[in-house]
């Protein structure tokens, strides 16, 4: 009888404040149990902020952060090894799947692994794309020399959400197998959207909306420079996210002195229902980023028929071969020329856009295949045989 893997996923956090990463963490372990494997989480808690739900299905365990600063000015999080130590006498671990760089609970878990000669994978989650790295250049310099370059070479293999995060990674000189597997989606039921798209018809106010994290690499700035250089009559902007390293105050600042108070609303974070009201309210979706290594929002705007104008920063070449949404350079000229298209397009030209849109969520990014695929890549690495398709 063939043995059923045991698989631990390690991540810093799943809390309400830790962007796509928490999110993906949160969402495919709601499909992972579902496959050939059993899983754990290791995780930390955040003092005082909401988790993420995970399915019950999943073993957690989680440590508690303290105010010791780590390498790159993060919290400490101890007890790592002890924590994997405990997952493994419970459950046996066969691999460890590190979800990000550089913080001290992957560097101890990839540690914990050479030391038990365990498997381990780590998906870099946008962390080693050329913007990310120059950010912080000196203190990840000097962690690529002190710890996190022995961790990557070390490690079994790679997951990617794209082939351009993939071509980041090889950049570095790794050679391991690379998994291209994309972050899914859960799609909203077709009858959230009746009576949706006749308001938007209607010709009411239309809405653009920025979903995400507020932080320097989204691109913020260059999109309000671009809104006021427009003046779009008729439109308004509504920027809903966490603030992150400080950036709100900076947005707001930049809000007020371009005089665009009263077109573009700080929503706050928004979840649950909040967000998906935000959705169904939008017209089209903008994420102005410089990088990143996916953009889970795109796929959720995407899954609420809402097209999408996002840059070459990001692996969306599909906005523009399936024609939902705009793909643009992630300049101040580039985020002007996909406002101006975005804008001029028809109310009926931007819904067929997001029927397209839906269409391609339900072809590729839905969770289900995305966890299967996952558990292949780590029984492959295990165990040999043929490799699977989506390894490069």
């Amino acid at each position: 009888m063939k043995k059923t893997l045991s698989i631990t996923e390690v991540i810093a956090s799943v809390s309400v404040n830790a962007g796509g990463t928490g999110m993906f963490m949160s969402d495919i372990c709601h499909y992972l149990p579902n496959t050939s494997a059993t899983f754990s989480l290791l995780t930390a808690t955040e003092s005082g902020v909401e988790d993420l739900p995970i399915d019950q299905r999943v073993e957690v365990y989680k440590l508690k952060t303290t105010a010791r600063k780590s390498l790159l000015g993060g919290v400490s999080r101890p007890g790592t090894a002890e924590g994997l130590t405990s997952l493994a006498k419970q459950n046996g671990i066969d691999l460890v799947h590190l979800h990000g760089l550089w913080l001290d609970i992957c560097r101890d878990s990839a540690t914990w692994a050479r030391k038990q000669k365990t498997c381990f994978v780590i998906s870099p989650h946008g962390m080693l794309e050329p913007w990310a790295l120059t950010h912080k250049k000196l203190k990840k310099d000097f962690a690529l020399w002190l710890y996190q370059r022995r961790d990557l070479e070390s490690a079994r293999g790679f997951h990617a959400c794209s082939h351009l995060e993939a071509e980041s990674i090889r950049r570095l000189g790794l050679k391991q197998p690379i998994a291209v597997i994309p972050n899914g989606v859960q799609l909203p039921e077709a009858d959230v959207f009746e009576g949706v798209k006749v308001e938007k018809l209607e010709g009411n106010q239309k809405t653009a909306l920025f979903l995400s994290r507020i932080n320097p690499k989204k691109g913020l700035p260059m999109l309000l420079d671009a809104w006021k250089r427009i003046a779009p009559v008729g439109w308004r902007l509504v920027i809903a996210g966490n603030d992150d390293a400080n950036h709100l105050p900076v947005v707001e600042r930049k809000i007020r002195e371009l005089g665009l108070s009263d077109v573009v609303e700080i929503a706050g974070s928004l979840l649950g229902s909040d967000k998906e009201q935000a959705y169904l309210n939008a017209d089209i979706f903008v994420l102005p980023s410089y990088s990143e290594n996916f953009g889970i929002v795109v796929t959720e705007a995407l899954g609420y028929q809402v097209p999408v104008l996002t840059t070459t920063g990001c692996p969306w070449q599909e906005l523009e071969s399936e024609r939902c949404g705009w793909w643009v350079d992630p300049s101040p000229a580039g985020i002007e020329q996909g406002l101006k298209a975005a804008f001029a397009a028809s109310d009926q030209e931007r819904q067929d856009m997001g029927v397209r849109g839906r269409h391609l969520v339900e072809q590729k990014y839905l969770w289900p295949a995305i966890a299967e695929n996952m558990t292949i890549f780590y029984q492959w690495l295990l165990e040999g045989g043929t490799k699977p398709d989506f390894v490069v």
